[in-house]
């Protein structure tokens, strides 16, 4: 046995005890819906859009993102029967992703599968009746192919962050990440092979539903106002329950179908968001530019900034549903089984921490929250989350600006020692990187290395 086996308590490296967790992790939501009925209006509204109840229904959706519920309304016909279909179908990619957690895991300790089983449990019914799961599975999968080994398989990364684009517009942020030297062959085929999936997916959407169809979540998410749960919202709701102005300040349920704040300082901070995210976006660019120039491009690299990017979407954004950290979980698992730094766990507790309160946001105090704004207590709640989730920000922040850095200088390693940290810490970010550099050096300028 060895040592990083001995270290590992036998329950954790034991795959049926993760089984066992994930099992219990799962029933707990299914258990809260099936008891309650939390959490199923959104399923129940893809049932009324799927089945032509609600013309309307889903417009706001990108097309592609609605294939999920499509694949569900195909085998029923009955509302009870799809929300339970739906629910299936999310449990089933989650046992998936777990399976290839502990396949591709080489941790004796299984640290990336307890990482899912855990935020899968503190996420409540919210993990399970989402259609978020599906492209933040696929940006997970997307990092997770550009670290294979294999050209083949690492070719259809782009397409599927291509997919996960089309199915919630987000995705397409996180195309910079692709972006290596500019004399690298890898880095034209990546970029090719996202824009043609790009392409191939908005000609079936066109040959399904037309212009309008290709066209209408953008348009709603432009109309949408300052949602309670954003970043942004948190002063204002912390205002209106500290003074009980409701001539100042509104909650009410808006055309969006979301819970909005308006009244004093919403417009200053709606455009404060439009900023913010134009600032990410931009901020994108720079980084895909930078890649481009300096020729320093890697998988790991990459993947570290997904993670801050999502965070950076979620910050600025004037929409913060509570599903959103399902976009950025799946990812973080990928990453702690690529790198062994500090920084990456610290991601992981905190984003575990950051669902657990969410779970608190919604639909632990959220009534409480939009019935009766001027209650300090649920918007003390919702302040506490948001600033856990800007916590969570600046750490995928920080491994983003140092992922697959080695020693900067000699003097490093006798720096750990002395404040306590071990070479461990930065020992997985440095494995990967010496492994991905042997395909950065065997790859010739100008040649053709496939989607690297």
């Amino acid at each position: 046995m060895s040592a990083q086996q001995a270290a590992a308590p036998h329950w954790r490296s034991d795959r049926r005890w993760v089984w066992a967790g994930w099992l219990a992790a799962h029933l707990i939501p299914v258990i809260w819906i099936s008891i309650a009925g939390t959490s199923t209006g959104d399923v129940q509204y893809y049932f009324r859009g799927m089945t032509g109840r609600d013309a309307t229904a889903m417009d706001e959706y990108p097309e592609v993102g609605t294939w999920p519920t499509r694949l569900v309304s195909l085998l029923t016909d009955d509302e009870g029967a799809f929300v339970a279909g739906f629910i299936a179908l999310s449990l089933i990619v989650s046992a998936v992703f777990t399976y290839c957690l502990l396949r591709w895991d080489r941790d004796p300790g299984h640290r990336a599968a307890w990482f899912w089983v855990a935020f899968a449990a503190v996420s409540g019914p919210i993990f399970l009746t989402r259609l978020d799961i599906f492209p933040g599975m696929l940006v997970a999968a997307t990092a997770a192919l550009l670290l294979s080994d294999s050209p083949a398989r690492s070719r259809w990364a782009p397409v599927l962050l291509a997919v996960a684009t089309m199915m919630k517009l987000w995705p397409g942020v996180l195309a910079a990440g692709l972006v290596g030297g500019w004399r690298r062959a890898g880095t034209w085929a990546r970029i090719a092979w996202f824009v043609g999936g790009l392409v191939v997916l908005a000609l079936i959407v066109l040959a399904i539903g037309g212009t309008d169809r290709l066209t209408s979540p953008l348009t709603y998410q432009t109309d949408r106002g300052l949602q309670v749960e954003s970043i942004l919202a948190t002063p204002l709701l912390l205002a209106y329950a500290i003074t009980g102005d409701t001539e100042r300040w509104h909650v009410q349920l808006a055309a969006s179908k979301s819970w909005e704040i308006s009244g004093t300082g919403a417009q200053t901070l709606q455009t404060v968001s439009t900023v913010g995210t134009a600032l990410v976006v931009l901020a994108a660019l720079a980084w895909a530019v930078a890649r481009l120039l300096r020729d320093d491009w890697t998988p790991l690299r990459s993947l570290a900034f997904f993670l801050a990017a999502v965070m950076g979407i979620i910050v600025t954004n004037k929409v913060f549903s509570p599903q959103y950290l399902v976009w950025l979980a799946p990812a973080v698992a990928v990453a702690l089984i690529v790198s062994r730094r500090r920084i990456v766990s610290t991601i992981a507790w905190q984003t575990v921490l950051a669902a657990f309160c969410t779970l608190l946001v919604y639909p632990g105090t959220y009534g409480l929250a939009v019935d009766n704004p001027s209650n300090l207590g649920g918007a003390l709640v919702f302040t506490v989350r948001n600033l856990v989730v800007l916590v969570l920000a600046v750490s995928c922040l920080r491994w983003c600006l140092t992922a697959g850095r080695t020693a900067d200088h000699p003097d490093d390693a006798a720096a750990r020692a002395g404040s306590g940290r071990s070479d461990v810490e930065d020992q997985g970010d440095r494995t990967v990187v010496d492994q991905v550099d042997r395909h950065v050096r065997a790859e010739p300028a100008g040649g053709d290395d496939g989607a690297r």
